[in-house]
């Protein structure tokens, strides 16, 4: 197999996962008052069935990626494809919401061995010349999948083909498997020598669990919220006492310690995340509920962000050879600042359209930050350990995309007669996150962490 044959294979095979793995985390949740309705179940046991699958994604990720590690990046995501698409099929021929939500949850485990392995297929298997447009095409899977996924489940659902949701993975699913199944027969992977880390899996699954579900129930049952989210905040300590003197830990508590550089760009990836959440969450109640516009005018309207994000993921890696990944990054940050502090300005009296030109502006930053992120922090760590450092930036990512809904959703309905003013709170606390990763980025570029 020649070298472009094989980069674009695995580029394929890693896109696939990515696009896949975060279509499905928010594809249903237009989806959930008919899933209500046609199970005779209510909301709250309905809902499980997408926070069942954020949370399995969230705790088999890490585990996974020090798995694919020590068994080869290809044949977990290998396995991923298989338990992904098996479980799409049996999602769509749930009879009941028992069912159904049993099949997510094994998806969202299918969905964690595709993120775990993503960024490190490309930063082990591409050739450096591909590298940085490889990362890039990660960049717009992982912009993509979280808006396109509400928009196809709400045209199958006009269409009166709820199963249809799910059983849009297999085609895709299927040519994953066959050009992972080729990359498998042809090229040699290096494998490594890992300890599996039981203990740190385990604590670090109870961390996920409680802030998952203390998050989601922050702005329905906010008592019960607060109080698993205190006891995530008990695990993750725990967590770092477990991890501490580990030799292969699934959370590599000293390097995080130790790699200022490394905190740095999770905090990044935690406010991008967060204000990611805030920006695919608020402009829908502001085009539908204070302007009063149809769900397709609105659908077009909020496709501002997820469309400069493509564009420039593509321009930014074409002309990033993996130098530039600091400057991208802070140029992307400041892109982000300017479409927040725009959009925190906002007056209703203007037109409708400046949003959606604010929300191309994000998606701009979003484009080159993103790629560069991804980069920088596959770079922190050596190559023995690419599915580790990979899977840990997804999980924080993960994360934080949870904490920017549920504060936006508390915001919400804390000021349901002030939308305006609950959309600009959390325009305006997401821009606080991304002015404190710039201050940091700052310093830690004049050495003040050293």
């Amino acid at each position: 197999m020649n070298i472009r044959t094989k980069d674009n294979l695995v580029v394929i095979v890693a896109g696939i996962g990515m696009l896949l793995s975060t279509l499905d985390t928010g594809i249903i949740n237009v989806a959930l008052p008919f899933f209500k309705s046609y199970f005779e179940t209510t909301a709250d046991i309905a809902a499980i069935a997408v926070t069942g699958y954020t949370i399995s994604l969230a705790v088999f990720i890490l585990p996974f990626g020090l798995l694919s590690d020590k068994f080869g990046k290809l044949s977990f995501s290998y396995i991923g494809l298989i338990i992904f698409g098996l479980s799409s099929l049996l999602c769509g021929l749930s009879a009941n919401i028992q069912m159904l939500i049993m099949f997510r949850i094994f998806q969202g485990i299918g969905a964690a061995a595709l993120q775990a392995t993503s960024a490190s297929l490309i930063t082990t298997l591409v050739s450096a010349e591909k590298s940085s447009s490889a990362i890039g095409v990660l960049g717009i899977m992982i912009g993509v999948g979280p808006v396109l996924g509400p928009s196809l489940g709400g045209l199958l659902l006009s269409l009166n083909s709820w199963r249809g949701i799910f059983w849009l993975n297999i085609p895709f699913v299927l040519l994953g498997l066959i050009c992972n199944h080729k990359l498998i027969t042809e090229i040699s992977e290096n494998k490594y020598a890992k300890h599996i880390d039981y203990p740190g899996s385990l604590t670090n699954g109870l961390f996920v669990i409680l802030l998952i579900s203390g998050l989601s129930l922050l702005s329905s049952h906010s008592i019960i919220g607060i109080a698993l989210i205190i006891a995530s905040l008990i695990a993750v300590i725990i967590l770092f006492k477990v991890e501490r003197n580990k030799e292969t830990p699934v959370v590599n508590v000293i390097n995080l310690i130790q790699n200022k550089s490394l905190l740095v760009y999770l905090y990044e990836t935690i406010a991008f995340g967060f204000a990611s959440a805030i920006i695919f969450l608020m402009p829908p109640y502001l085009f539908e509920t204070v302007f009063k516009l149809n769900s397709g005018l609105t659908g077009i309207l909020v496709l501002g962000a997820p469309i400069g994000l493509v564009l420039f993921s593509r321009i930014s890696s074409a002309h990033n050879n993996g130098l530039k990944d600091n400057s991208f990054s802070k140029v992307g940050l400041s892109i982000i600042l300017c479409s927040l502090l725009l959009l925190s300005l906002y007056q209703t009296s203007l037109p409708y359209i400046l949003v959606t030109i604010c929300l191309f502006i994000y998606g701009v930053g979003g484009g080159y930050f993103q790629p560069a992120n991804i980069s920088v922090i596959m770079k922190t760590t050596d190559i023995t350990s690419q599915g580790s450092i990979g899977s840990l930036q997804r999980m924080v990512q993960n994360v934080a995309i949870a904490m920017g809904t549920a504060t936006g959703s508390v915001f919400l309905n804390m000021w349901s007669h002030e939308l305006v003013t609950a959309i600009k709170l959390g325009w305006i606390t997401a821009g606080c996150l991304i002015i404190i990763a710039i201050a940091l980025d700052f310093a830690l570029s004049k050495n003040s962490f050293k």
